[in-house]
């Protein structure tokens, strides 16, 4: 009895612990939270980011989402809205600009 419980609380774990798929709203704030993440880390400091629009494509083949973002960006002299495009992995870990 005690090797079956032991059994059920490992597959309990098992099953827990596997990372969630993310669709739908949660995804796109994944992947703006991610990319604003990006932004602050490589712009100059003090320099608002500001995500307005959001277009991404999954590549199942290479486990990634490519990734077309408008963004407006300010700073004390000045302010602009572009585009950028970026390739984000399925586990969100970094970025890598395209354009």
């Amino acid at each position: 009895m005690k090797y079956f419980y032991s059994l059920l609380l490992l597959l309990v774990l098992i099953t827990a612990c596997k990372q969630k798929i993310l669709s739908g709203k949660a995804l796109e704030d994944k992947l703006n939270k991610t990319m604003v993440k990006h932004l602050h880390e490589t712009l100059k400091p003090g320099t608002e980011v500001i995500i307005k629009d959001l277009v991404y494509y999954p590549d199942k083949m290479k486990n990634l989402y490519i990734c077309t973002f408008t963004v407006e960006l300010k700073t004390a002299a000045s302010d602009t809205t572009g585009t950028m495009m970026a390739l984000i992995p399925n586990d969100f870990s970094k970025v890598t600009r395209t354009q």
